[in-house]
């Protein structure tokens, strides 16, 4: 299935009508406002979901295996604003690339449109000044359209009115743009699939009034990457973060009564802990109840021509890592996948049994987006709230519009140390300086872990390797413990042959070529609780699924029994059978 975006990354020109279309880069803000960007994205809808496929007779608008359609990738103007992008600047040089700042023709055009909002809201330069508590300059007069915008080195300084005032005008914006959208595509295209406006995607600010916006829509969306590496990463461990961890950061999009996904979302491909990310983020959207995730990308090459990997004239099939977010080469990931979508599918790990509600005033969401987040791990921006709370309960937003400020400080009481979730299934230890995920529900357990001890109800690791993930996963649809056939996905880091790092590993020098090597896991694993068990035959498998080598008959142990993966046989999984 797909979702199909309509404005990711593209470069307009001035054969669209566009006016300085060099100097815009992608139009992100821009697409929101400008009458021409406008007509030119309903255009390429109509273009595209009007094509009917000569192959199967559907149209697009009516095809089954579009499941979504997106109309912009990560774009804001309130974004744009924040970040300082709505400040106008001269010249094609400054104006290239994904968050371009506003061309000065465009900075006028959003001026113009700045002072009629103003002016149909208050009467009279005396009115807009009293409301604004006489935070109005000499000269500015919404009659004259004279009143400036603000740029983000005069949020402190500003009245909150007058603040609050341009987040509420910017956010409108967005909030019609996609109101038109979707009345175009719904009625003009009678488009059958669900909609999404834009992803929550930068959560260095709050980003509320731009959730509020996309609730214009059908389906919320998230985006999230662990330390992605342009061109360098920390490359420091995600399991040592539960407050700012991915599953933190990408629950603060969810909005009550619509279907969330996370359309994008990986973590560094050449990083030493990047093992830890598809379960982790698997389990826990479970945990969230999360209506799908999207792994981006299969192919490593950043849009837009922004180099995060090798030449890309890579031929489709070469088998290596091909850039940053690479999943296509990299056996860890591919390996994951597979265990990892039989989680989510079959829905192994179950939904949290708490939901916490958070609600905000529209006003205190205006606010927030000048505030500074309340310190780190609170992605919610309140300062009694931690990202830990999606590590325990599920959470949505329940109300923009809300009389006051929920949860209260004191209504939600959340673990120091140890983060077990309400189910008891999912367990977040041992951070900031060890930190590990174990999952432990009756169909699927896993460990992601440096080298150590650790259990869930049916398996016990002991772990040479410095950091692996390991999962057990039931293939007959029956608790492990009753399982005949399981899945065993042991993996740690990959690297293409002869790439080179710096001395930190904290950026990739040479990305090398194919094939594509493994660090194979080493590690002695007893399986316990098995009913019935006589004996287990631990099968390593090739890349693709089939017998690699000899099969390995488990030792009798203590209540199981154990068996040592080693890198004689180097693999990333196993098939696990178990006789009675």
């Amino acid at each position: 299935y797909f979702d199909l975006n309509l404005n990711v990354t593209r470069p307009f020109t001035r054969a669209d009508g566009v006016k300085d279309a060099e100097q815009i880069g992608f139009g992100k803000g821009l697409t929101y406002f400008d009458g021409r960007l406008i007509e030119l994205q309903k255009e390429y809808a109509g273009q595209v979901l009007d094509h009917v496929n000569p192959f199967t007779g559907n149209r697009y608008a009516d095809e089954p295996a579009i499941a979504l359609v997106e109309v912009l990738n990560e774009n804001s103007l309130l974004d744009n604003w924040v970040r300082g992008a709505l400040v106008p600047v001269e010249g094609a040089a400054a104006n290239r690339g994904h968050w371009a700042h506003i061309p000065p023709s465009y900075a006028r055009d959003l001026d113009g449109l700045w002072n009629r909002w103003l002016a149909g809201r208050y009467p009279g330069r005396d009115a807009l000044a009293a409301a604004w508590g006489g935070d109005l300059r000499a000269g500015e007069d919404a009659a004259a359209g004279t009143v400036r915008r603000l740029s983000p080195g005069e949020f402190a300084a500003a009245s909150g009115a007058r603040f609050r005032d341009e987040a509420r005008f910017l956010a409108g914006i967005e909030r019609r743009f996609f109101e038109n959208m979707k009345a175009m595509l719904c009625g003009q295209l009678g488009l059958r699939q669900p909609i999404v406006g834009t992803s929550d995607y930068n959560p260095g600010y709050s980003a509320l009034p731009m959730l509020a916006a996309n609730t214009a829509m059908d389906v919320m969306d998230g985006h999230g990457y662990w330390q992605l590496g342009l061109p360098a990463y920390e490359n420091t461990p995600m399991v040592d973060c539960p407050d700012g961890s991915l599953p933190a950061l990408l629950s603060r999009g969810r909005v009550g009564g619509r279907p969330f996904i996370v359309s994008e979302v990986n973590e560094t491909a050449t990083h030493d802990y990047g093992c830890e990310c598809i379960p982790t983020v698997t389990a826990y959207a479970l945990l969230q109840d999360w209506d799908g995730i999207l792994w981006c990308k299969y192919r490593g090459l950043y849009s837009g021509g922004a180099m995060m990997g090798p030449d890309p004239q890579w031929p489709w099939e070469r088998q290596a890592i091909s850039g940053v977010i690479s999943i296509g080469g990299d056996p860890v990931r591919m390996s994951q996948l597979a265990a990892g979508a039989l989680m989510f599918h079959r829905g192994d790990v179950r939904a949290a049994e708490r939901l916490v509600e958070r609600a905000v005033p529209y006003e205190w969401a205006l606010d927030s987006l000048r505030a500074a987040r309340p310190g780190a791990g609170r992605p919610y921006w309140l300062a009694h709230l931690p990202g830990r709370l999606a590590l325990v309960h599920r959470t949505a937003i329940a109300d923009f519009h809300a009389a006051e400020v929920a949860p209260a400080e004191g209504d939600v009481v959340l673990p120091a140390g140890r983060i077990v979730s309400d189910t008891g299934e999912l367990t977040w230890a041992e951070s900031p300086a060890g930190g590990r995920v174990l999952i432990d529900a009756p169909r699927h357990q896993a460990v992601v872990m440096r080298a150590g001890r650790a259990a869930t109800g049916n398996m016990t690791v002991e772990l040479a390797t410095p950091f692996a993930a390991i999962q057990l996963a039931a293939l007959d649809d029956r608790p492990l413990a009753q399982a005949d056939r399981a899945l065993l996905v042991a993996v740690a880091r990959s690297a293409n042959t002869a790439m080179v790092f710096n001395e930190t590993r904290t950026a990739v020098l040479d990305w090398g070529g194919p094939p594509t090597r493994i660090e194979p896991v080493v590690a002695r694993l007893t399986l316990t609780g098995l009913v019935g068990a006589k004996a287990v035959v631990v099968q390593p498998l090739d890349g693709r699924g089939q017998a690699l080598g000899e099969p390995r008959e488990a030792e009798a142990a203590a209540g199981g029994f154990a068996v040592a993966l080693t890198p004689e046989t180097p693999t990333t999984w196993y098939a696990v059978h178990v006789r009675r």
